[in-house]
């Protein structure tokens, strides 16, 4: 019974660090991109954050944006501008997961209700850096299958799918 009490108990605390560790690190890029952002921009951002954690997808959030991080620090790339599903996101372009050329174009939260049913959210590495970034997921402990023959990697509530840019 105790067991089971601290196993709860340490469970909330694991989720609310990731929840605050989410909103710390959207805010922060953010005003790396913006200096500082509009109002509209500051309230897309609260609802998309509301929504993600109402939907529990903040761990596989953190997740993606380690990847990307980490891709990033291994071969210096980006994903591509204006591809994926996740370039029309505010928070996820704030985290590094989504690029565009003008952020306060966004005028509307994206409906991640409809991204979390989509189950499969793509994002694009460049044509020919796709397999080696493919590769680094599979030696760097990422859960990499294929689906239709593109790579996957698995998370907890989605699956990325890592296409290439063409």
């Amino acid at each position: 019974m105790k067991n089971r009490h601290h196993q709860k108990r340490n469970d909330t605390i694991k989720q609310k660090t990731m929840i605050e560790s989410l909103i710390f690190q959207t805010n922060w890029g953010i005003k790396k991109i913006n200096g500082s952002p509009e109002e509209s921009i500051t309230e897309i951002i609260k609802t998309e954050l509301d929504c993600i954690v109402e939907l529990n997808l903040v761990e596989d959030l953190l997740i993606i944006k380690k990847f990307v991080d980490d891709v990033k620090s291994a071969f210096n790339i980006k994903p591509v501008t204006e591809r994926g599903d996740f370039c029309r996101s505010p928070v996820a372009i704030a985290l590094g997961i989504g690029k565009v050329d003008d952020i306060t174009k966004i005028r509307t939260p994206i409906a991640w209700h409809e991204l979390l049913a989509k189950k499969l959210l793509s994002i694009y590495y460049p044509t020919d850096m796709r397999n080696s970034v493919v590769d680094y997921a599979k030696q760097n402990g990422y859960n990499v299958s294929t689906y239709l023959g593109k790579p996957i990697i698995k998370l907890n509530k989605v699956f990325l799918l890592l296409e290439r840019a063409r």
